[in-house]
């Protein structure tokens, strides 16, 4: 039996596909090899607690750090969440809806939109071919309107814009008691006018450092897998960091190892290169 190793996978770019919104199977393979080698394996995304469980059955993992590292939960169970301040949540949709912006807000077991994020969204659904009903999945990812929020604890606030222009005024008046990571994870088809905030140094490295601490983990056993600026920290803090082929170059130039396409068994390839498999 070979040593024992943490891998953390982003999901959107990384294990899912661009192209056709699903995990490959060699990923899936490639996975669950590992898994039977004694490695330790998560998901890492900046995807909320219950849109993480969209793909969660066809890889089993048990533990997934969501929302860029404010949450972790491991084998079904939230073990801790870093949040956003209430008043910065308000602060923030405000100031988002006072420059016409879209906006949702993460929460552990659901994500809450205004009527201008949930109009991008089914634009987008509607003009990529995928399974099911947009009626399906709107139930599979929680989705709620904004009306029907409750002030539950906000891990992550996702913010959209029309135009770059008025991208970068929100952006630039955004909070310091928050962390940004614009044009990151699925908002990284949008360029500037797309981001991610989460409370002031909270990003997937700090939750990688946690998950590994209780653990007892050693970041040189660490595996990170990314493909956009939302996984640069968690490359950078992962004793080995791996970039998908379909990646942002910003994320390639902080890896140490770039391996093929999702959609060309990057993951598979990749857990071979390093004998994790």
């Amino acid at each position: 039996m070979c040593e024992e190793k943490y891998l953390f996978f982003d999901m959107d770019g990384t294990l899912i596909s661009p192209e056709t919104h699903k995990i490959p199977e060699s990923a899936i393979l490639g996975i669950r090899q590992a898994m039977a080698n004694g490695h330790r394996c998560f998901i890492c995304t900046g995807r909320s607690y219950v849109m993480a469980q969209e793909h969660f059955d066809a890889l089993a993992l048990p533990g997934i750090v969501f929302c860029n590292g404010a949450g972790i939960a491991y084998e079904g169970n939230i073990l801790e969440t870093r949040n956003i301040h209430p008043t910065v949540v308000k602060r923030v949709v405000d100031m988002a809806q006072a420059l016409g912006g879209g906006f949702s807000l993460q929460t552990t077991h659901f994500t809450y939109q205004n009527q201008s994020e949930r109009d991008r969204i089914l634009h987008r659904w509607y003009n990529r071919s995928t399974d099911g009903t947009i009626e399906e999945m709107i139930k599979r990812r929680a989705m709620k309107m904004i009306d029907a929020y409750q002030n539950e604890p906000v891990q992550k606030i996702d913010i959209s814009f029309s135009s770059e222009l008025t991208a970068d005024v929100f952006f630039s008046r955004v909070p310091r008691s928050l962390s940004v990571v614009v044009a990151g994870g699925y908002y990284a088809s949008m360029g500037r006018t797309g981001g991610e905030l989460t409370a002031n140094g909270v990003t997937k490295g700090t939750g990688i450092m946690r998950v590994l601490d209780m653990f007892s983990g050693n970041a040189q056993n660490a595996y990170g897998f990314g493909d956009s600026s939302n996984d640069i920290e968690m490359l950078q803090v992962c004793g080995t960091g791996v970039a998908m082929g379909n990646g942002k170059e910003v994320c390639k130039r902080n890896a140490d190892y770039i391996t093929d396409d999702v959609d060309h068994d990057g993951i598979y390839h990749a857990l071979q290169h390093f004998g994790l498999i």
